[in-house]
């Protein structure tokens, strides 16, 4: 059963064995949708945040099975994001993870607790890939 929506919030589907994906959206739909907006336009983010959280659902036993649901879920909702938006020529030459971090951290003001937690790493993590960014040279 998809989930209806109200707005620009998703609600959840009311069948249980399905709860998990949509309660990992909920917690996160908001930065993921501030991500996704400042790549798309608003009804095309909408779009591939559902898209993502569609794909996760129909793999959620095998992704609960990882050692980070949470990091699954970013490389989804970041990789359906991506598709649609193509490239980003300014910061092609970072790593993804770092093109995370510069996106979420430096553009979104994102605390890197935040960034930790939404892209399901540690914050030590970020801060060696927010070190990286800023030693980088710029093309």
């Amino acid at each position: 059963m998809p989930p209806t929506w109200h707005g620009n919030r998703p609600c959840r589907p009311t069948r249980p064995e399905r709860v998990g994906p949509w309660a990992l959206r909920d917690l996160h739909y908001d930065r993921y949708l501030r991500y996704a907006s400042l790549l798309l336009p608003v009804a095309d983010a909408c779009t591939a945040i559902k898209q993502a959280f569609d794909d996760i659902a129909a793999r959620w036993p095998t992704i609960l099975a990882t050692p980070s649901p949470a990091a699954c879920a970013w490389q989804a909702v970041r990789r359906r994001v991506r598709s649609m938006a193509g490239p980003l020529p300014p910061v092609a030459h970072l790593s993804e993870p770092e093109q995370d971090v510069l996106v979420l951290h430096l553009v979104l003001d994102l605390p890197e607790a935040e960034v930790a937690e939404l892209t399901g790493t540690d914050t030590a993590a970020v801060h060696m890939h927010l070190c990286s960014v800023r030693a980088t040279p710029r093309p």
